[in-house]
């Protein structure tokens, strides 16, 4: 527990440097899209931002606090979001900044819930492990993130999962008839098994949107195969060649999988360290609005 409490912890330091930013409104502006409408049914106030309605602002407030207040309503229509989390040994590895799969994998679901929970949506996550697969109930608020990271983080840990990435994405897709937003965590090897079938099921009811947790390079001193069970012979990281080789190969998989997704307008982003979780997330819901 105390483990799921750092966790979060470090999500709210997170959470308060982004907040500081100048693109902290692109990642608040798609949430509160989704949770607000122009309804009649007032929610509550918030501080203006650029862009708001002036006739929004609800001038006896803002008289009365000293900063420039807006209204906001309920939209008639509201989304959840449901997360869905890969498992298994391969998540146990290291990416290329030599950082943990796992740690980073729980430190990006962590981030993005905080923020959906901030804008007051509810959020579930799926995740299929060796006692069998998993969806929470759509909640919100502290106690439902750390329980959610701890199940996470015992799903990845347990040992090899029941279903497949893959399965649990066919079953998230026709579990629920309501407009969503799907986020989804996975490595390379995830990436590369959606298929086109799996593309137009995921998008019938959701926006989707993907974090690609990179791997380790093959190529690297002291590599530790996780599939053979052994480290890599050091030839692998003194050949200059094999390393361009794998490189290549690694961006041939993501144009593969940047051009089966776009006309979906289904995104990914890479994430290989913890500091980049903020920069993925803004690059991410950048590129799924401009679309």
């Amino acid at each position: 527990m105390n483990m799921n409490l750092d966790y979060l912890d470090r999500v709210r330091r997170m959470a308060s440097l982004f907040t500081t930013r100048k693109t902290s409104d692109l990642l608040e502006g798609d949430y509160s899209s989704l949770q607000h409408g122009r309804s009649l049914d007032f929610d509550d106030l918030r501080e203006y931002r650029y862009g708001d309605e002036i006739n929004d602002i609800d001038w006896k407030s803002s008289s009365r606090t000293g900063k420039t207040l807006v209204r906001r309503y309920f939209a008639d229509r509201k989304h959840n979001a449901v997360f869905v989390g890969d498992t298994g040994s391969k998540m146990t590895g290291d990416t290329p900044a030599g950082e943990s799969k796992e740690q980073l994998a729980l430190m990006t679901f962590g981030m993005t819930a905080y923020l959906l929970d901030k804008q007051g949506i509810n959020y579930a996550l799926a995740h299929s492990g060796a006692d069998g697969d998993s969806i929470s109930n759509f909640l919100s608020g502290a106690g439902h993130l750390e329980r959610l990271i701890a199940g996470y983080e015992n799903a990845i840990e347990s040992g090899e999962p029941v279903h497949s990435l893959n399965t649990v994405l066919e079953n998230v897709s026709g579990a629920f008839s309501k407009h969503m937003v799907m986020i989804i965590i996975t490595d390379s090897e995830g990436l590369a098994e959606i298929d086109d079938k799996l593309l137009r099921r995921m998008i019938y009811h959701n926006d989707v949107y993907i974090f690609k947790i990179e791997d380790a390079y093959l190529t690297t001193a002291d590599v530790f195969d996780l599939q053979a069970n052994r480290f890599e012979d050091s030839y692998l990281s003194s050949n200059k060649a094999l390393r361009e080789e794998e490189e290549k190969l690694r961006r041939e998989m993501d144009k593969a999988a940047e051009k089966a997704m776009t006309p979906y307008r289904v995104f990914f982003t890479s994430i290989s360290k913890e500091d980049e979780i903020v920069d993925a997330l803004v690059d991410l819901f950048r590129r799924r609005r401009g679309a």
